[in-house]
């Protein structure tokens, strides 16, 4: 009875897994090697293994990036790298990228600059802490958290007016899932360009040193908004 029952729920596995491993999405960053990427260094897959040392060359820009405006050693998610639109359809990619928490960083085609990957990475280092709790108990609100990777990578670039009503409006965006709706309202690159405004004034106020302080503290579980009121009482 227990053998049975044991190949029943095994085989179930391994047709759910087949199944799943049909259909593109970001879960294949699972076995990135079922999928034709190839690894060019520990971690770092590409469809395009030809492109190694510029990839790398890249990756290694961006980390340097991250790691030194945070003081330590940057994130190391998988990286899954595309260098073509079929690669990124495979793997889920929507625009030019996406990080899943510190797991995975993965980048389409137009991806494959220093101002994604810097973008990406920020969030990775931001997130190496979360777990599904801060799914919906988010330690920074979702404005600050786009507005710092941009902040930092000085990507998406955009130029155009931003109001203070725009800006009032980004400030509103608390969840990830509030992100849709600002986008339709105020278009992707004055959205990611106001917040990145935000966190150029927070960090102008109370200074880097203020800015490291109000991301750890949040990162170890302090409320976000009673910590940045604190800093710039000082």
């Amino acid at each position: 009875m227990l053998g049975s029952l044991f190949a029943f729920v095994s085989n179930g596995l391994i047709a759910a897994y087949l199944f799943g491993a049909a259909i593109p999405g970001t879960h294949r960053v699972i076995t990135p090697e079922s999928f034709g990427m190839v690894e060019i260094a520990p971690r770092i897959w590409t469809d395009a293994p030809t492109r190694g040392p510029e990839l790398l060359n890249l990756v290694s820009a961006a980390r340097t990036q991250v790691g030194t405006f945070f003081g330590d050693a940057p994130a190391s998610p998988t990286m899954i790298l595309c260098s073509k639109q079929a690669c990124a359809t495979a793997f889920g990619i929507g625009g030019n990228g996406l990080s899943m928490a510190d797991v995975a960083v993965m980048v389409s085609p137009g991806g494959l600059t220093l101002g994604t990957l810097t973008h990406e990475l920020t969030h990775s280092r931001l997130h190496r802490k979360m777990g599904l709790r801060n799914i919906v108990q988010q330690p920074y609100p979702t404005w600050f958290d786009e507005g710092l990777a941009t902040h930092l990578a000085d990507h998406p670039k955009w130029v155009g007016r931003i109001t203070q009503n725009h800006r009032n409006r980004i400030l509103e965006i608390e969840h990830s899932w509030q992100l849709a709706d600002a986008f339709d309202e105020l278009g992707v690159g004055r959205t990611y360009r106001g917040a990145a405004m935000e966190v150029a004034k927070i960090e102008s106020n109370i200074g880097r040193a203020g800015l490291l302080e109000l991301i750890a503290r949040a990162e170890a579980g302090e409320r976000f908004e009673t910590v940045l009121t604190e800093l710039r009482s000082r």
